[in-house]
């Protein structure tokens, strides 16, 4: 293999070093991402770290990952540009911004996220900004290199003690972008407003049970395990609200057999008699119930019902033998749909 040497001049002078062969704007000069028209019908998503094992190019490639994960595509963009240009378009990579960090690092995660997104569409490829917000003084520079009217990703993973922040940022990204549209990675909040296109977590990473017809405004895709990355607090934590929420995709209990007695520690029997099954388990510590249910007939099979701490029947699931669960989907008179 032949080596190749450059000079020290042309080393200082290389626009892959320097990073400045793009427009830029804002205080802080990043570079634009420009606006395009992209087709979200059918939307779905695949991590970066499944591109080279999908030939599902009608879906967007998507950086709500570990950084570790996609730092190559900013040092070594080229290395991907002929499997990136496969795909229906590319969201540009979510840098984490944790409030934790320097402001020099938020910005610089900024700057990434910009650079890469105005390089792939330099190549031709149709790029989705990202944004992503770390703390208050992130926002002098968190929302610029990113066109109006833009459709732009957001992720809402993780940050159920840090909601308030997030809608923070969220309005504040509304007034200043405006975008057409918005690819909502996780759950997005009652109070989130604009045109809004979910992307379910628990379906696309397979955690829940389907029922044909129960997601019409729901869209499938491939990602992976990223609930504790991205903005907010590294911790997890918000000091307004220091106490842990109930995260389905992170404290559902796991199938508790075939037998009913108590699921785990703590739980004590509470209702009429155990031998007819008129009751549940309940834990008084953890304010969680567990209902057997191993009789249920098709389509649902046999199951634990199961409340979680915040109680009530809109807060109810189903846990199966195989390690899925789904959740109950009740009708405005608490009628259950999916029963």
């Amino acid at each position: 293999m032949e080596m190749k040497f450059i000079t020290s001049y042309e080393f200082r002078n290389d626009t892959m070093f320097l990073r400045n062969q793009f427009k830029s704007v804002g205080m802080f000069r990043l570079p634009l991402v420009k606006k395009q028209e992209i087709s979200l019908e059918d939307v779905s998503l695949i991590g970066y770290d499944k591109v080279n094992q999908s030939n599902d190019y009608k879906s967007i490639v998507h950086f709500f990952l570990d950084d570790y994960k996609f730092e190559s595509i900013y040092n070594n963009p080229e290395k991907k540009i002929e499997v990136l240009r496969k795909f229906k378009a590319v969201l540009t990579p979510d840098f984490s911004m944790f409030v934790e960090m320097p402001i020099a690092l938020q910005l610089f995660a900024t700057f990434k996220n910009r650079w890469t997104g105005a390089y792939l569409q330099q190549q031709g490829i149709k790029v989705i900004p990202t944004v992503r917000w770390g703390d208050l003084t992130s926002f002098n520079f968190c929302f610029d290199g990113i066109e109006k009217d833009s459709i732009v990703a957001v992720s809402t993973i993780g940050i159920k003690n840090q909601k308030s922040h997030f809608l923070l940022g969220y309005n504040e990204m509304l007034s200043r972008i405006k975008p057409s549209k918005i690819i909502c990675y996780g759950k997005p909040f009652d109070e989130m407003k604009g045109d809004i296109i979910e992307v379910d977590y628990a379906k696309t990473n397979n955690l829940q049970k389907s029922n044909s017809g129960l997601y019409i405004k729901t869209f499938y895709g491939y990602v992976d395990n990223t609930y504790r990355k991205g903005g907010g607090s590294a911790s997890g934590q918000n000091s307004g609200n220091p106490e842990h929420e109930f995260d389905e995709n992170l404290d559902m209990p796991k199938f508790p057999g075939y037998e009913n007695k108590a699921p785990g520690k703590n739980y004590e029997w509470r209702g009429g008699s155990i031998d007819e099954n008129k009751g549940g388990w309940y834990n008084p510590k953890t304010k969680e119930t567990l209902h057997w249910d191993m009789r249920h007939p098709e389509p649902h099979g046999p199951h634990w019902d199961y409340i979680n701490k915040n109680g009530g029947w809109e807060n109810g699931y189903r846990i199966f033998p195989n390690g899925s669960w789904e959740r109950k989907i009740y009708d405005d008179m608490g009628g259950i749909i999916n029963g």
